[in-house]
């Protein structure tokens, strides 16, 4: 069960330090050392620096490494006592001020077997031991007898399979040059690889035997990196919260805006109602005369000798309803009116009895040709 966990923790570290997600990793990085002031940014950069050693024949070179470029710093002969030279190697350590910073010993690349090799990609997060089995078909060596690192050079998604470059060194003369080292109090934390006076990166020396010295500049950097994050956290957030208060202050004059321009509409709906009423009343008094002026009308076209008991006034017609000494007489001279038109009688006159006059009922169409 043990094994089966730490195969997946080393396939999830794998992927996650070769996958777009350690990319995207190292550009936050970036940007968030970009926030820094640049007195942070170069001390920031100041906690990365390696002590690079190199090995020649007598001498012992010294360099810094800092933003991926070596500046040497001096030349120690090997002839000397041990003792004698760790007071001075710690000296000029000091001077420079990287005592706490971590040793690598530097190779040359004649010094390293260096290949390329083609594996499926579901070996990259085992590739430690997928390594250790090939390595005796791949190089001349055992992996008992070499330290080892790779690099995974390009990865074919359609193919599945991974490039990785290889690089060996056998352990014996390593394993000499460690104790050379750590005689003049250089324990060395790594073996990297230069190329073109540019170290690659890599570590050949394994995990169980690397120093691991405290670097107060490294627990500075973590502490800056984690003020920086805590500060780019707490910006966002202000930010998320400033948006959310702006929206809605916008969703609510939104609103208010929608509730007046309903208002507005149903004022302009009202208006246009109104309007289109008294345009209706203003047309209907155009197109039909009043009441009064029909009334005035019939007063003064009926005869002298005639009089009306009922006069019923609708939108487009009268009805009239009389006594009268000649009847017969009056549709002309309703006809003959301007306002009356198609004048009728309604059934038939008869006689009154009593007063000796023709009763009668006539209906006449109004024309709407009244005074304006």
């Amino acid at each position: 069960m043990a094994i089966v966990l730490n195969n997946k923790i080393r396939y999830w570290t794998a992927r996650l330090r070769n996958g777009p997600a350690a990319a995207f990793c190292r550009w936050w990085c970036g940007e968030l050392k970009q926030l820094l002031p640049l007195s942070w940014q170069q001390r920031l950069q100041h906690a990365w620096r390696r002590v690079m050693l190199v090995l020649e024949p007598g001498q012992l070179q010294l360099g810094v490494e800092e933003n991926h470029a070596i500046e040497w710093l001096e030349s120690v002969s090997l002839q000397q006592d041990a003792v004698l030279q760790r007071q001075q190697i710690r000296g000029l350590l000091e001077k420079h001020d990287v005592l706490e910073a971590p040793r690598f010993l530097a190779l040359d690349q004649a010094q390293v077997l260096r290949k390329e090799l083609m594996l499926p990609a579901a070996t990259e997060s085992n590739l430690q031991q997928v390594l250790a089995f090939e390595m005796d078909r791949q190089t001349p060596f055992r992996a008992a007898d070499v330290y080892y690192a790779w690099k995974i050079a390009a990865s074919d998604k359609e193919s599945g399979q991974i490039r990785v470059e290889l690089f060996v060194v056998p352990r014996k003369p390593m394993d000499q040059s460690l104790e050379m080292l750590g005689a003049r109090g250089l324990a060395a934390s790594g073996i990297d690889v230069l190329d073109d006076a540019q170290a690659l990166g890599i570590n050949l020396l394994p995990p169980e035997r690397r120093l691991r010295a405290a670097n107060p500049q490294s627990r500075l950097n973590i502490a800056l990196a984690a003020a920086a994050l805590v500060l780019v956290v707490v910006v966002m957030a202000e930010s998320l919260n400033f948006r959310a208060h702006t929206v809605g202050k916008l969703e609510t004059a939104i609103a208010d805006v929608q509730d007046e321009a309903k208002r507005v509409q149903r004022l302009r709906e009202q208006v246009a109602e109104t309007s289109e009423a008294a345009s209706f009343l203003t047309r209907r008094r155009a197109q039909s005369p009043m009441a009064i002026e029909l009334l005035a009308d019939v007063t003064k076209i009926l005869p002298d000798d005639t009089y009306l008991d009922r006069l019923v006034i609708s939108q487009d017609a009268v009805l009239m309803q009389g006594k009268s000494r000649n009847a017969q007489q009056l549709i002309e001279v309703v006809n003959k009116s301007e306002i009356f038109d198609n004048a009728a009688f309604r059934g038939s006159t008869r006689l009154d009895a009593t007063s000796g006059l023709e009763i009668f009922e006539i209906n006449a169409q109004v024309s709407g040709q009244g005074s304006p």
